[in-house]
């Protein structure tokens, strides 16, 4: 399970700081709060896990993923 959280620390990481080709979009923690109706309190914690301690429920997952607009496979890769 660790390792899964800090590949989606990673991931959660990259994807809020890199501009995607279809929305060229850089997300503060603030706007991905808003937009997946997860607080920002988790949303750092989960993106600032180096050691993989953080253990976010799917559905944290899934509502992140929704808001970036990827699938939810993405983000635990």
């Amino acid at each position: 399970m660790q390792d899964v959280s800090k590949r989606l620390s990673r991931n959660l990481y990259m994807m809020m700081g890199t501009p995607r080709e279809d929305t060229k979009k850089i997300w503060k923690v603030s706007e991905l709060s808003k937009a997946s109706g997860v607080t920002p309190c988790v949303i750092s914690r989960i993106k600032n896990d180096t050691e993989g301690k953080e253990k976010p429920t799917i559905e944290t997952v899934v509502k992140l993923a929704k808001a970036l607009n990827v699938d939810p496979a993405e983000l635990l890769k």
